[in-house]
């Protein structure tokens, strides 16, 4: 597989890019991510990128391309062209040794890579327009949770749990998914950096799943695995 922390430079278009990871982790020895936190303009990734992406708003423009790039830097090898969107959204390569997830946000694109097993990583900002869609993904026994905290805290973890289960929506790679029914996290994320188990309860089916997980100055991270 690879390391993040010996890939400093890459060659991409007859350019050399020094690696623009504002955070990577090596999480196992067959895990990996990498977040890019986007300071450059529209015009630096349509440089050099000559991709086919339907999006007129420049911001979210600038995300997607973002993203691919960060990939590109990851796995040099891979073709950018040859990306197609699953059924669920997911980006996939035929025929690849490996599995990948893309999410981006405003003002960052995170990538993870894994050479065994499907991967799925989200990240979101701490925003209060969280609050008002938490109904739409958390059950009861996750809402007892957040009793007793204050307000600061209950924003941090709801955005953990949004960002556990948008990751966890991808490493399960189906469709007719209820956030709230199908997808179980028994734990709050109570350190800055760390990981617990949580679980996918679709279609009678009980997969326990590794959440790892990190919190930036305004962002929560988090990366879904078997």
């Amino acid at each position: 597989m690879f390391n993040l922390a010996v890939r400093t430079a890459v060659q991409f278009n007859s350019k050399l890019f020094f690696m623009p990871f504002f955070y990577q982790q090596n999480i196992n020895d067959t895990n990996h991510l990498a977040i890019w936190a986007i300071r450059e303009p529209l015009s630096f990734f349509e440089e050099d990128m000559q991709l086919p992406i339907p999006i007129q708003n420049e911001e979210r423009r600038i995300q997607h391309l973002a993203v691919r790039l960060l990939f590109k830097l990851m796995m040099p090898e891979v073709d950018l062209a040859d990306l197609i969107l699953a059924d669920n959204g997911k980006p996939y390569l035929k025929g690849v040794p490996f599995h990948f997830s893309f999410s981006h946000c405003k003002g960052y694109a995170a990538c993870a890579v894994c050479d065994k097993s499907p991967i799925g990583i989200d990240i979101e900002l701490m925003h209060p327009r969280i609050l008002k869609v938490a109904h739409k993904f958390l059950n009861d026994k996750e809402k007892d949770l957040l009793v007793g905290l204050t307000e600061e805290a209950t924003l941090h973890q709801l955005a953990f749990f949004w960002a556990a289960k948008e990751a966890m929506y991808k490493q399960h790679e189906q469709l007719g998914i209820d956030f709230s029914r199908d997808f179980y996290v028994p734990k709050l994320a109570t350190n800055k950096q760390g990981s617990l188990l949580a679980f996918v309860l679709h279609k009678e089916e009980n997969k326990e799943v590794t959440l790892d997980y990190h919190f930036g100055d305004d962002y929560v991270a988090v990366t879904c695995y078997m």
